[in-house]
């Protein structure tokens, strides 16, 4: 049976004079090829546990093992299995080639001399920067940074990669590019560890999703479970021409909704109604039909989104 990429036991950390806790009682497992998630608002704990695992923050009790290797006992065996991308425009020397920046960081993470030009070669490769591989990093656009960083965190052939928002700021196409990489990584057999505010993204790359707020995991599992413990399983959108706030209410007062939300876009008013339990669509087409004379032809009932039952849970607060 293959090691954990990681496991990370009851995790807790403290901080300040009045010993706030940041991080309390966290545990993640990742394996194998395995992307795991982690969603939370600001200030829930998401950064404060991927600094533990990566060793640049000291859990203040619990343990991380990184392939086998405990992180808190022996945190440069730790570091020489993982990788850690931040990203950002900063980390490089501008002036310096792609080539030469990455043979210095593999210098840096103690890559041993003889492997150092077939290992930059082959980060290059991964990322798809072979190419530009001597042209000067301040030649390279964002999209080509966020690649390089991707590239300094496979230098050492990591059993497990932390991606803090790998794609934030992106253009659409180079956002792609960049998960269609993470899915490469993930089929090569590594472990992965990833942060995004981009749900869209989370529920096309996860294999599983780990949910922490006020420093606690509070679901852990798939996107159907996260889904199912948010309470909006379905949401029907529709449009229509004009909306009084009595229209509103009448439509908001149907049994079984949650929320109810809208948005005025060319001349019109999108709603869009997460149901809590079984759609009351008769009920609905009823209303509407008084109010309208219709049933607004781009009505659609469909299965809610990750981020429609994220923000579910996140709104009301932790979930019971």
């Amino acid at each position: 049976m293959s090691v954990p990429a990681l496991e990370a036991h009851h995790l807790r950390r403290e901080f300040g004079p009045g010993r706030h806790v940041a991080v309390d009682d966290v545990s993640l497992r990742i394996d194998a090829g395995e992307v795991l998630c982690l969603l939370g608002p600001n200030g829930a704990g998401k950064t404060t546990t991927v600094k533990m695992i990566s060793t640049l923050l000291s859990p203040t009790s619990g343990g991380v093992v990184i392939d086998g290797v405990d992180a808190v006992a022996s945190p440069a065996e730790a570091r020489s299995r993982l990788g850690l991308v931040l990203g950002g425009e900063r980390g490089f020397y501008l002036r310096a080639s792609a080539r030469d920046n990455l043979l210095f960081f593999a210098d840096v993470l103690g890559v041993r001399r003889g492997d150092r030009e077939r290992r930059v070669r082959d980060a290059l490769d991964a990322v798809a920067l072979v190419d530009r591989a001597d042209d000067a990093v301040d030649a390279f656009s964002r999209g080509m940074r966020q690649r390089l960083h991707i590239a300094r965190g496979l230098l050492n052939a990591p059993r497990l990669l932390l991606l803090d928002e790998p794609t934030n700021g992106l253009d659409p196409e180079i956002a792609r590019d960049i998960r269609d990489l993470v899915k490469h990584l993930a089929a090569q057999g590594t472990g992965i560890l990833l942060t995004t505010h981009y749900l869209a993204e989370a529920e096309q790359l996860a294999t599983s999703l780990a949910l922490i707020m006020s420093g606690k995991i509070v679901i852990e599992g798939d996107v159907a479970d996260v889904v199912a413990r948010s309470g909006v399983t379905t949401v029907t959108t529709l449009s229509v021409d004009v909306l009084t706030d009595a229209d509103l209410d009448r439509i908001a007062a149907i049994g079984g909704l949650g929320t109810v939300t809208t948005d005025v876009r060319d001349g019109r008013t999108h709603l869009r109604l997460p149901w809590t339990g079984e759609p009351a669509l008769d009920r609905l087409t009823g209303e509407l039909v008084e109010i309208h004379g219709a049933v607004p032809p781009d009505l659609v009932t469909r299965r809610a989104t990750l981020e429609e039952s994220y923000l579910a849970l996140v709104t009301v607060g932790q979930p019971g």
